[in-house]
């Protein structure tokens, strides 16, 4: 097996069905049987199988899997339809839920981000995220979901979660994972200042509120960071992010997002990030925030994206045992691992994520 050029087939099908565009690359086809079931199981991984099939489309016949992968992925793929369709009516019901209650919340990531895809229905849908204005009404919301008999469960991160008709729903204090105690206050202004300035997406002709154009740039690329500071982070979390700059390119003022990312210390890992979105999944550099310093090695941070997979469920290292004991192990030399080799990008957030992370489980 190649698994090289698997790797080059992967991301040739992943930039077609991200960009809704013809193939450029055929030479890395045919694949063999055992090729194309690496490169399958590598999107189940990655949740990104059905963006993957939306590329897989434009292949000509003679070059597609077996009918004994292609069957099972197109079943894959139906189902993963259904289960944002039906998300969509479960995000609604607790919009008219918490309206009912004079709560607006405001969706985070998601299908926030699904509405930014040309196939907004093939990208794999996780839990329910929902920020919310004050800590006030975060406290307003789990109070009239607990009057409703549903067991609302506190977590690391200023975070609550609970099953809400079977699907998972989280409620978040803080709209950024942001961990350096010293940026409490200037992101809390810019925070309140972006909430007047919130957008809106519509599901099923139901308005749901989202954060404004920046905020969910900064949203969403500071997540990715979060995850590799910890266990890892898959590459649809990265598919979000260049369809987020591609989608809100005009809505958004560039020098001010380079001013947050410099800010907060972050500059040099969001370089890094620009140039991963660019050179392998096919964002132009044209709708970046600020030229490209290419002048720097970046193929280490996407090998650890591509051995974590999905929030580092699939690490090869530690994945089987992971299965046997149902939990994660070897955190401590995991995390401190993965802060040690971001320290050099990412200093100030790398320093403060243990700590911030810590005191958190016991401050809601």
């Amino acid at each position: 097996m190649n698994e090289n050029r698997v790797l080059s087939a992967f991301f040739e099908l992943l930039r077609s069905g991200l960009w809704d565009r013809s193939l450029q690359r055929l030479d890395y086809f045919p694949l063999s049987r055992a090729e194309w079931q690496k490169l399958y199981d590598l999107s189940v991984n990655h949740t990104v199988e059905g963006v993957i099939f939306d590329g897989l489309q434009r292949l000509d016949l003679s070059l597609l899997p077996g009918r004994d992968l292609l069957v099972p992925w197109a079943v894959r793929i139906e189902k993963i339809e259904q289960r944002n369709k039906w998300m969509d009516k479960v995000i609604n019901e607790q919009v008219h839920f918490f309206n009912s209650h004079e709560i607006s919340p405001i969706l985070l990531k998601g299908q926030g981000l699904s509405n930014l895809y040309p196939n907004p229905l093939r990208r794999i849908c996780g839990d329910i995220d929902w920020c919310f204005e004050s800590k006030a009404v975060y406290d307003k919301a789990r109070k009239v979901v607990e009057e409703k008999g549903i067991d609302v469960n506190r977590s690391a991160g200023y975070s609550e979660n609970y099953m809400w008709d079977n699907c998972e729903v989280e409620h978040h204090q803080k709209m950024f994972d942001i961990h350096n105690p010293f940026m409490k206050g200037y992101i809390n202004r810019f925070e309140k200042n972006e909430n007047k300035k919130k957008s809106a997406i519509y599901l099923n002709n139901i308005e749901t509120l989202i954060p404004s154009p920046i905020a969910t740039l900064l949203q969403v690329n500071l997540h990715i960071l979060k995850h590799l500071l910890s266990f890892g982070i898959g590459i649809r979390q990265l598919c979000d992010s260049a369809r987020a700059y591609f989608a809100l390119y005009s809505k958004y003022d560039k020098a001010s997002l380079y001013s947050l990312y410099k800010a907060i210390g972050i500059v040099k890992w969001v370089n890094l990030l620009h140039i991963i979105l660019v050179d392998h999944f096919g964002l132009s550099e044209d709708v970046l925030p600020f030229p490209l310093n290419r002048q720097v090695e970046y193929k280490w941070m996407l090998s650890d994206i591509l051995e974590a997979g999905n929030f580092g469920f699939f690490h090869e290292s530690y994945a089987n045992k992971e299965n046997e004991v149902g939990h994660r192990v070897d955190s401590g030399s995991r995390i401190f691992s993965n802060l040690t080799k971001y320290f050099k990008v990412a200093p100030k957030e790398a320093i403060s994520f243990p700590v911030m992370h810590f005191i958190s489980r016991f401050s809601h």
